[in-house]
């Protein structure tokens, strides 16, 4: 019982008090603390993914994040009070016979102190240690507030992401297909409309990684609705437009970069918490995909030199797609997918395709 351990409480509470306001009242991210649970929650999962590979585990985990995000405040919250109030023997007596209650004693009147129970087993002694309990108190009221105002948005974000992905799930579900199923003969049609509204929503979700960085562990073994692997279609669905389609067939410029800016936004926003890019390059969808659509392309050369100033873009591409427990073949090209052929008429309305 001393001075020591009373500032000891304090400076645990400062920490973990700062990681709760800096995660749900901030536009940072999350706290120190809340981001290394979340990571290594994530990395541990995601190694079990590659050795025993099933969805189902990366489905759950976002739950699981957020679960042990709320314990870790709570835990780290009740040790610091309970260190706090173990500090002097006068701080805590036994309501009934006024004697300085044990260490377990002040442990538990500072579980029900902070959740606001108020059983009254056991009391405060002095002024000071009135203040300190009141404000123990406080402490945890607006720890469940923040938890509760921190956890609703979230869920509608999740809501949003998929959402979005499912949106451009519709389009295509790979670069190629996109292009392919908006080509009409002439052009692109009105594909060059879907570029315009899909930008704000890339922009709005790119900034809700920032907000609600736990956003980023909530996955789904869906591939429709899967947002970096739709990321990834509409993003090599853009390297197509710009340096595989000559100019005089692109969509309007007004269209197409705005899009492309935002994805790239959205890849930035990632990079600088949640992804490195990988040590090499996914291979570049096939011209010959879309020749056979006639869709007109450069030659495969000036292809391949055009996008080679794109390379590290593509790197960070296929880390999001890793990072989420998938490999590029679930988005690389029509060759190796059919990601979005669970939307069609054809397909059995209850069919789910998961590989």
């Amino acid at each position: 019982m001393s001075v020591l351990v009373l500032i000891i409480g304090l400076v645990l509470l400062g920490i973990i008090s700062s990681d709760v306001l800096v995660t749900t009242l901030t536009l940072r991210g999350g706290g120190f603390l809340t981001n290394r649970l979340s990571s290594w929650m994530w990395h541990g999962a995601t190694k079990w993914h590659r050795y025993n590979t099933n969805h189902r585990l990366l489905t759950t985990i976002g739950l699981f994040i957020v679960l042990g995000m709320a314990f870790l405040w709570y835990l780290m919250t009740w040790v610091a009070w309970s260190l706090i109030f173990n500090s002097f023997s006068e701080a805590i007596v036994n309501a009934s016979d006024k004697t300085p209650a044990s260490i377990w004693g002040r442990i538990y009147f500072t579980a029900y102190t902070i959740t606001t129970l108020g059983r009254g087993d056991y009391l405060p002694q002095t002024t000071f240690w009135h203040l300190l309990t009141g404000l123990a108190a406080a402490n945890g009221f607006f720890l469940v507030t923040l938890s509760i105002a921190y956890l609703f948005p979230v869920i509608s974000a999740v809501i949003q992401k998929r959402s979005l992905a499912t949106y451009i799930s519709t389009l295509g579900g790979t670069g190629d297909e996109i292009l392919t199923n908006a080509w009409n003969g002439k052009n692109f049609g009105n594909l060059d409309q879907h570029l315009i509204n899909l930008a704000p929503l890339i922009v709005g979700l790119s900034e809700q990684h920032l907000a609600y960085p736990v956003l980023h562990y909530f996955h789904t073994r869906e591939r429709s609705r899967c947002l970096p692997l739709s990321l990834a279609a509409l993003d090599e669905a853009l390297t197509l437009l710009q340096y595989a389609v000559p100019i005089e067939h692109r969509p309007d410029h007004a269209s197409l970069i705005p899009v492309r800016r935002a994805c790239s936004a959205f890849l930035k926003t990632l990079k600088s918490d949640y992804i490195e890019p990988e040590n090499y390059e996914p291979n570049l969808i096939p011209l010959q995909l879309l020749r056979t659509k006639a869709i007109p392309t450069v030659s495969d050369h000036d292809f391949k030199q055009g996008t080679k100033h794109i390379n590290k873009r593509r790197k960070l591409l296929l880390a999001l797609v890793r990072n989420d427990g998938w490999s590029w073949d679930a988005v690389g090209s029509s060759l190796t997918t059919n990601r979005a052929t669970s939307l069609d008429d054809e397909t059995m309305i209850d069919s789910v395709i998961l590989h």
